[in-house]
């Protein structure tokens, strides 16, 4: 299928807890193909693209697209392409409501209690890869032990005739005591003093 960039009058992108959402609109041919997807180049942050594909239906017509992404930090801005060129997009934090009125999820907006993380499957419902997700991001901060649970599980859309947008699932570390400290060294030890039993006197005899 011949696919190719297109233009957009608005880009808009919102990132939280290592997830990123992009919006664009404007119009196009072939509304139905359009798409946001990342673009294939090697660089970081990663840069995205907003696509549309042939159709036989001539005409431009208005679209609204959406995509969500993993993305473990928020690198405050980002870069967009489009048939206009590359675009430079500030990335905000969540509004209470998104795009096409819809209530944003309490998931993107409330703050993580510590040793918490949420990993989503973008655009799908594999439960591995939102679990292989949040397990990611528990390995920089607990390189060493990872001891977690699901404590949440759910699936964000946005509006109904979106579908869905992506599974999450929350996970939190369990914080283990820590261990007693290490017996002193032989060296260090303190020995009691031995208590030597009084034997009786005896008498002299005589």
């Amino acid at each position: 299928m011949n696919c190719f960039l297109i233009n957009s009058d608005t880009i808009n992108a919102y990132w939280a807890h290592g997830i990123l959402l992009i919006t664009a609109d404007g119009e196009t041919e072939c509304v139905d193909y359009v798409s946001i997807s990342q673009a294939p180049l090697d660089v970081f942050p990663p840069e995205f693209q907003v696509m549309s594909c042939a159709c036989p239906v001539p005409g431009a017509h208005p679209y609204r697209a959406h995509g969500w992404f993993a993305l473990a930090k928020n690198p405050e801005t980002l870069t967009v392409h489009t048939l206009s060129g590359p675009q430079s997009v500030k990335i905000d934090a969540f509004p209470q409501v998104l795009p096409e009125e819809v209530e944003t999820p309490s998931i993107l907006t409330k703050q993580l209690g510590e040793g918490e993380v949420v990993g989503i499957s973008t655009n799908g419902f594999d439960v591995n890869a939102a679990i292989s997700h949040a397990v990611n991001q528990l390995h920089e901060s607990f390189p060493n032990q990872i001891k977690a649970v699901v404590t949440e599980t759910g699936v964000v859309t946005l509006g109904a005739s979106s579908g869905v947008a992506f599974l999450y699932v929350k996970m939190k570390q369990s914080v283990a005591p820590p261990p007693p400290p290490p017996p002193p060294p032989e060296s260090l030890k303190v020995n009691k003093p031995l208590k030597l039993k009084k034997r009786p006197d005896r008498k002299s005899e005589g």
